[in-house]
């Protein structure tokens, strides 16, 4: 397989009408890391039970870190999730409509995903001001003499992904409209022509 500067930047066809890109392994392993965090929460809740049941001595920082992992991990998997198809929605009106009037159903889609985009955006407005206040008053979460740990990561964590998540939503809505323009169910009708 080669790749050109035109595939790595629109990226090359794959199964399912799907393409991959550079934004697409971007995409992917973001929700690769947020897997990875997720492994890793796991085992420091299983640690400190064990050092807390056999040894009745607690890892400090642990319920902290949990509690910021979580909300990194929810970012870091959004676009992913997103990207494939798996954000929860209600299927059961916009799949049978798109299918008997593709047009006015990829319109539809299209108008979805601007709203999300809209809603991302106002997330990543909505952190800036607060990534910014962290980073330049270098704050820090936990208990002071205990455990603490500088919070501008957490805040750049979901104003980047937001920012990504901002950009798959565009791209659908872009998708939807070239499908709605050709008058197509899926683009894999587009692949068999």
């Amino acid at each position: 397989m080669s790749f050109s500067s035109k595939t790595l930047i629109l990226g090359r066809r794959l199964s399912h009408g799907q393409h991959n890109s550079l934004f697409g392994y971007l995409v992917d392993g973001l929700n690769a890391i947020g897997s990875l965090l997720i492994f890793a929460i796991m085992a420091m809740i299983v640690t400190d039970v064990l050092s807390r049941n056999l040894f009745n001595q607690p890892i400090a920082g642990v319920a902290e870190l949990v509690a910021a992992s979580i909300v990194m991990i929810v970012f870091l998997q959004l676009p992913g999730t997103l990207r494939h198809n798996r954000m929860a929605q209600a299927d059961i009106f916009i799949v049978g409509f798109t299918e008997k009037h593709p047009r006015v159903g990829h319109l539809l889609q299209c108008l979805f995903f601007l709203a999300g985009a809209y809603m991302l955006y106002i997330v990543f407005s909505g952190t800036l001001p607060t990534f910014l206040r962290a980073w330049e008053r270098n704050q820090f979460m936990g208990v002071e003499g205990v455990f603490t740990f500088p919070v501008w990561p957490i805040r750049l964590v979901i104003i980047s992904c937001a920012a990504i998540t901002v950009a798959q939503y565009l791209l659908l809505s872009l998708q939807s409209l070239w499908l709605a323009w050709r008058g197509q169910a899926t683009l894999a009708e587009e692949a068999e022509q």
